[in-house]
C-alpha cells in the first residue's frame, strides 16, 4: 500500500516515525531459529462454550493450530477479549495426547520461566495481556505438522444496552492507528508485538455454544450478527441453550438475551470451600424516573478511513435522529475527526434552535470517511478546553470504531476533567478496552454495535442517560458479618444500566432474612429498597470455578490501577494476581512439561499458597454519628473508614493463620501506600477552564491523512466505476460494487407476540415521559398491538437483508428528518409522499371537529404521532424522545385545539388515530 500510494502522490513516507493502521490481528506468529522470517498460521478452529447466570458470563475458548512447517518451532499468536475479561486457567492440549496447564507469576518470572524451559527443549505456554482488551500466547517446541489446543477460562459481566442482556464472543483485533507520539512504553511494544502479522482466518470454523439461565426467565435470545439455533429446556423456563456456527473470524458473535425480568434485582452467593471465603453479588438494572438536566451535548464523530462504507452511513443516519432528539433548551456542537478534525461551530456550542438545527443537518449530510487515521486526543481536548455554557452540564458523545493505539493518553484526559464521555464502539474488533475505559473514567455509559447493526435507539438512549442525572450518594448497605471483609468501589447508577456490587468475607452463617440494602437520592425523592439474600449458596473447591471470587479481584485490581493517582503498585498487583490466580498487566500464565525436570529455582506456585484469610476489621455501629438499621453495615463509601485505604485481602506464601497474624506488618505498609476510591456520590458539576487553541497537527498526521485520504478518493472512484453499465459483473465485485449480505436474526422458539410486546411496553413506561408511559391502556397502544408490529428489541430489525425491513427503517429516518427542533411538523410534498397527508385532509378534520380553522401544524404533529404508534411500535427507542418533545409542543398549544370533546393530549392522539386508520386520498 505504501509503494502504491508514493506512485499516486510522491511523497516520502517514513516507515517509523509515520502515524501508521496496523492491519486486523488473529492468528500464529511462528518464530524460527536464526531470525529467519515468521509466517502466520491462522487458526484451524475457534469454539466457545458460555455459561451465563444472571448477567455474569464464563467462558470456555479453545483456539486449534496446526505447525505445517517441518521443523520444531516457537509460535505466538494474538487474539481479543473483552475488557474486562478476568482469566482464571490455561491449557495447552498437544496432539499426543499431553497437557499443561499454567498458574499465575510475576510476569518477569514467568518470561524467564519460559524461556529457560524452550531452552532446554521442554514443551511450554505462555499468556500475557499486552493491553486491556488484547492478549498474546507463546508456546514453545511445537513440532513439524503438530496440532495443539489452547484452552482459556474467563468470566465478565454482561452490560445491559437497548433492554438486553448483550454477549459479545470478539473475533479478531482490528487495526490500530498508532500517532507519532503520546502512546506509552506498554503500547509502543504492545503495537511492535503484534504489527507484522494479521489473519481474520477466513477458513477457520467459528463456534459458540451459549447456556442461559436466568432465575426470572428467559423471553428469547436474539443475534443481530448470525443465525443463531434457540433450545429451550422443557422442565426449566428460565434456562435456553443458543448455538452459532459460522466460517471465518470476520465478524464478532453478538447474542442479544431478553430476560422476562430485567429489572429484577438478585443477589449471588459463591462459596469457596478450600479457602473458607464467601464473596457476594449484588445485580440489578435500576428502573426510576430521573430528574432531567440542561445539556451542552458535543458530539464526536469518527471519520476516518476505517469507518467508510457501511459504518459512516449508519453514523449519519443516527446523528440525524439524534439531532432531533435533543431538549429545545440544550445547547450543541459537531466535531469531526481523523488524523486532524473540524468543528461545525468553532466558536463554542450554540444554542438549539431551527436555524441551527437546519445548518446540522447540512453539515451531517455532507461527511465522508475520508480524514485519515483515527487521532481521538486532540479533538477531545481541545472540546474539554473550552468553557463549558453556564447553566448547562456539558455532555459528549463519542462514537469511533476505536481503532487507537494511545488509549491510555486519551483515558487519562478524560479523568482529569469533570465531564461526562458517553462512549459507542461500533464493528467488529473495536477497542473496548478504550470505549469501556473513557466511560468508566468519566462516571458515564459505554455501548457498542456492530457493522449493519441499528445504531439509532443507542445513540438515543445514550442522550437519554445524559439528559438525566444519576443518583447521588448511592449507599450499599451489606449483612452484618464478624468484622473482616473487602469489597469494591460503587459505579454510577443510572436508570436502564446494569449495576452490580461486589464483597468478600470469611464464609460464616448469615442472619435469617438477611438482606442487601440499597439507597440513594433523587433530587428531592429518595430512592430505597432491599435485595434479600438467597438461603442457599454454589459451592466451589477449585480456583477456576470461583467466578465471583476471579470478578471481585479484577474489578479490584482494575479499580486501584484506575485511580488517580493509583493506589496500587505493581508489586501490590502481582500480589493480588497471584493470590486469586487472575491475569492482569504486571503477570502472566506461564505452564511447562516438568517431565524429567526440577522446576526452575526461585518459583512459588500458586497452589502453595496458604489460604486466604481476611486481616481487617469492619468497623460496626454508627457513621457520622448516624444509627445505622440493626443487621446492616455501612459502605456509602467503602474505603473511608480505614482512612483512604483500601483494605483488600491478600494470600501470603505457606504459612498458617497464626504466621499471617505475625507478618501483619507487612501488610500495613502495603495497605498504607494506597489512597482513598471515593464511590459515585455527588454529581459533576460544571467547571471553566480557559480555552488553550487548537491543536496543530503533527506532520507526520498530515501526511498519513493526505496518504489515507488518496485512498478513500480512490475507493470511491472504484465504487463509481463498478456501478457503470459496460463494467462486467466479475470485475464490479473486486471494484467494490458488490452488495454483501449477512444472514438474518433467527429466534426459534421464542415467546407468543403479545407477552414480549407487554414485557416491551412496560420496559418503556419505566424510562419514558409519564404521560407517554401510559401507552399500555390507551387505544393508541392497542392500535399499535392490532397492527401485528412486535417490538422484540433492536436486535430482530438490526440486519434485515430484505427490502422490506431496509425500506421501514428509511421510512422512519426519512419521517424523523421532517421534525422541527420543538417536535412539531408541517404540510410538506415529502411528508405527503411519506403518509400522504395533505392540506385539504386536515382542513377537513378541523371543519367536522372544531367547525372552524385550527392550525395545521398542530393536526399534522397529531397524525404523524398517531402514525408513528401505529407503523413503528417496534422502533419506539428511536423515536421516543422526538414523540416527547412533540407531546409537550402540543400541550404549549392547547389554547388552539382545546375543545369539542377534545380536553388533553391523549384525547387529541385518539382522534388523530382513529381518522388516520384508513390512509387518506
Amino acid at each position: 500500500r505504501e509503494l502504491f500510494c508514493r506512485s499516486v502522490l510522491q511523497l516520502p513516507i517514513p516507515s517509523l516515525s509515520r502515524p501508521r493502521q496496523l492491519r486486523a490481528m488473529s492468528g500464529l506468529i511462528v518464530t524460527r531459529d536464526g531470525g529467519a522470517p515468521a509466517e502466520r498460521v491462522p487458526p484451524k478452529s475457534v469454539h466457545v462454550d458460555v455459561d451465563v447466570v444472571e448477567r455474569i458470563a464464563r467462558h470456555r475458548l479453545a483456539q486449534t493450530f496446526v505447525n505445517s512447517s517441518p521443523s520444531y518451532v516457537e509460535a505466538t499468536y494474538v487474539f481479543p477479549l473483552l475488557e474486562g475479561a478476568a482469566i482464571s486457567a490455561l491449557r495447552v492440549v498437544f496432539s499426543d495426547g499431553r497437557e499443561i496447564s499454567g498458574e499465575v507469576r510475576e510476569r518477569s518470572t514467568a518470561e524467564a520461566a519460559f524461556k529457560d524451559a524452550t531452552s532446554r527443549g521442554l514443551r511450554a505456554a505462555m499468556l500475557r495481556e499486552e493491553s486491556g482488551d488484547v492478549f498474546r500466547t507463546s508456546i514453545g517446541n511445537l513440532g513439524p505438522g503438530e496440532e495443539v489446543e489452547v484452552s482459556l477460562e474467563y468470566c465478565l459481566e454482561l452490560p445491559v444496552i437497548d433492554q438486553a442482556v448483550r454477549l459479545t464472543i470478539p473475533s479478531h483485533v482490528a487495526p490500530r492507528y498508532c500517532p507519532s507520539d503520546g502512546m506509552t512504553a506498554a503500547e509502543v511494544c504492545s503495537q511492535a508485538a503484534i504489527s507484522g502479522y494479521s489473519s481474520t482466518a477466513p477458513g477457520a470454523a467459528f463456534a459458540a455454544k451459549v447456556e442461559v439461565n436466568m432465575a426470572g426467565g428467559v423471553c428469547s435470545v436474539e443475534s443481530p450478527t448470525h443465525a443463531v439455533a434457540l433450545t429451550r429446556h422443557a422442565a426449566e423456563s428460565g434456562k435456553i441453550l443458543a448455538e452459532v456456527q459460522c466460517s471465518g473470524l470476520q465478524c464478532d458473535i453478538v447474542l442479544a438475551i431478553f430476560p422476562r425480568e430485567l429489572f429484577r434485582p438478585v443477589v449471588v452467593r459463591e462459596v469457596h470451600t478450600a479457602r473458607g471465603t464467601e464473596a457476594l453479588m449484588l445485580s440489578l438494572v435500576p428502573r426510576f424516573e430521573a430528574l432531567t438536566q440542561r445539556i451542552e451535548a458535543v458530539f464526536l464523530l469518527d471519520c476516518s478511513c476505517s469507518m467508510d462504507g457501511q459504518r459512516i452511513e449508519q453514523a449519519k443516519r443516527a446523528t440525524q435522529i439524534f439531532l432531533r432528539s435533543l431538549p429545545t433548551d440544550c445547547f450543541f456542537n459537531i466535531v469531526l475527526f481523523g488524523s486532524d478534525y473540524k468543528i461545525l461551530y468553532r466558536h463554542g456550542s450554540v444554542a438549539y434552535s431551527q436555524v441551527s438545527l437546519q445548518e446540522a443537518t447540512a453539515y451531517v449530510d455532507n461527511i465522508s470517511a475520508d480524514m485519515g487515521g483515527t487521532n481521538i486526543l486532540d479533538p477531545l481536548s481541545s472540546t474539554l478546553a473550552q468553557p463549558p455554557i453556564t447553566g448547562t452540564q456539558r455532555q459528549i458523545f463519542v462514537l469511533t470504531d476505536g481503532q487507537v493505539s494511545n488509549q491510555q493518553a486519551i483515558i487519562d484526559l478524560v479523568r482529569a476533567h469533570r465531564c461526562r464521555v458517553f462512549s459507542i464502539g461500533i464493528g467488529s474488533g473495536v477497542s473496548t478496552a478504550l470505549v469501556n475505559g473513557v466511560a468508566r473514567a468519566s462516571r458515564a455509559s459505554a455501548a457498542f454495535v456492530q457493522d449493519r447493526e441499528g445504531l439509532e435507539a443507542v445513540c438515543i438512549d445514550m442522550l437519554r442517560k445524559a439528559s438525566s442525572r444519576s443518583v447521588a450518594d448511592v449507599t450499599v448497605s451489606w449483612p452484618v458479618v464478624p468484622a473482616l471483609r473487602s469489597q469494591t468501589r460503587l459505579q454510577p447508577m443510572l436508570a436502564g444500566e446494569g449495576f452490580s456490587a461486589f464483597t468478600l468475607f470469611p464464609h460464616s452463617p448469615l442472619p435469617e432474612g438477611a438482606v442487601v440494602k440499597v439507597t440513594g437520592d433523587l433530587g428531592t425523592r429518595r430512592l430505597e429498597f432491599e435485595v434479600p439474600v438467597p438461603p442457599s449458596w454454589s459451592a466451589v473447591d477449585s480456583g477456576s470455578e470461583a467466578i465471583l471470587h476471579h470478578m471481585f479481584a479484577r474489578r479490584l485490581l482494575a479499580e486501584m490501577q484506575e485511580a488517580d493517582p493509583p493506589t496500587m503498585s505493581p508489586s501490590d498487583a502481582v500480589q493480588l494476581s497471584v493470590a486469586y490466580s487472575v491475569l492482569c498487566a504486571h503477570t502472566a500464565f506461564v505452564a511447562m512439561d516438568r517431565h524429567g525436570t526440577e522446576m526452575p529455582t526461585g518459583v512459588v506456585k500458586a497452589s502453595d499458597l496458604a489460604a486466604l484469610r481476611g486481616l481487617f476489621t469492619w468497623p460496626m455501629g454508627s457513621r457520622h454519628g448516624a444509627k445505622m438499621p440493626t443487621g446492616l453495615a455501612p459502605c456509602r463509601d467503602p474505603y473511608s473508614a480505614w482512612g483512604g485505604r483500601n483494605p483488600f485481602l491478600l494470600m501470603r506464601a505457606a504459612g498458617t493463620r497464626n504466621s499471617l497474624e505475625g507478618q501483619c506488618s507487612n501488610i500495613d505498609d502495603l495497605v498504607a501506600k494506597t489512597t482513598m476510591l471515593r464511590s459515585i456520590s455527588t454529581e459533576f458539576r460544571v467547571v471553566s477552564r480557559p480555552a488553550d487553541g487548537s491543536h496543530l497537527p503533527s506532520v507526520a498526521g498530515v501526511r498519513s491523512a493526505i496518504v489515507e485520504g488518496a485512498l478513500g478518493m480512490l475507493r470511491r472512484v472504484a465504487r463509481v466505476a463498478a456501478a457503470l453499465p459496460f463494467i462486467p459483473v466479475s470485475l464490479r465485485a473486486s471494484l467494490g460494487g458488490g452488495h454483501s449480505t449477512r444472514a438474518a436474526t433467527v429466534a426459534v422458539g421464542a415467546l407468543p407476540q403479545q407477552e414480549r410486546q407487554q414485557q416491551q411496553q412496560q420496559a418503556h413506561g419505566s424510562v419514558t415521559d409519564p404521560e407517554i408511559g401510559r401507552e399500555a391502556a390507551s387505544p393508541l397502544a392497542a392500535m399499535a398491538s392490532a397492527s401485528g408490529q412486535q417490538p422484540c428489541g433492536r436486535a430482530a430489525v438490526a440486519i434485515g437483508t430484505g427490502g422490506e425491513s431496509v425500506s421501514k427503517l428509511a421510512r422512519l429516518e426519512a419521517l424523523l428528518r421532517l421534525a422541527d427542533f420543538d417536535g412539531s411538523f408541517k404540510h410538506s410534498p415529502e411528508l405527503r409522499a411519506l403518509i400522504g397527508l395533505d392540506v385539504t385532509w386536515t382542513s377537513a378534520w378541523a371543519q367536522e371537529q372544531w367547525g372552524g380553522v385550527v392550525a395545521s401544524q398542530v393536526l399534522v404533529t397529531a397524525v404523524v404521532l398517531a402514525h408513528l404508534t401505529r407503523e413503528f411500535a417496534g422502533d419506539r427507542a428511536t423515536w421516543d424522545l422526538v414523540a416527547s418533545k412533540s407531546r409537550e409542543w402540543l400541550r404549549s398549544q392547547e389554547n388552539l385545539w382545546r375543545g369539542s370533546g377534545i380536553d388533553s393530549v391523549d384525547v387529541l392522539l385518539e382522534v388523530a388515530a382513529a381518522r388516520s386508520a384508513q390512509p387518506p386520498q
